[in-house]
């Protein structure tokens, strides 16, 4: 099995009502292509990892491209992988409230930096959905 990760960022192009929409459909999804990974919500802003198989990975990865609810979807790291991070069956998911963020204060300015600068720092952004993600192999 070649396992394959990739993480991505993106804005929210509409009203954090879809929010339940987009996690379960995530969910179902990823439990029928044996994906997994964590998706954070905050500010209007997306960061997603997804790991399984190469070609089940992609797929998903063009339909969250060509979703209406994103834009400014940006890859941050695509690699394979030996072995999964994000090991439960399916999507995680986090809304970030602002109790999260005080949290964590070293992810506050991470979320509010363009792209660009995320690209530049992928260790903080696996470092952050590592954080709020339920199951984890370290």
């Amino acid at each position: 099995m070649s396992l394959f990760q990739l993480v991505y960022a993106s804005h929210l192009c509409t009203d954090e009502s879809v929010l339940p929409s987009i996690h379960s459909h995530a969910v179902r999804n990823d439990t029928a292509h044996v994906l997994s990974g964590m998706l954070l919500y905050a500010n209007g802003r997306f960061l997603q990892v997804i790991e399984g198989e190469r070609k089940d990975v992609l797929h998903t990865f063009s339909y969250i491209k060509q979703d209406e609810r994103h834009d400014q979807v940006h890859v941050l790291s695509e690699k394979d992988i030996a072995e999964k991070t994000f090991t439960h069956w399916n999507m995680g998911f986090k809304h970030l409230q602002k109790d999260d963020l005080l949290a964590h204060p070293e992810f506050a300015a991470y979320l509010t930096s363009p792209f660009e600068q995320m690209k530049a720092n992928l260790g903080t952004a696996l470092a952050m959905l590592k954080a709020y993600s339920p199951a984890v192999k370290s």
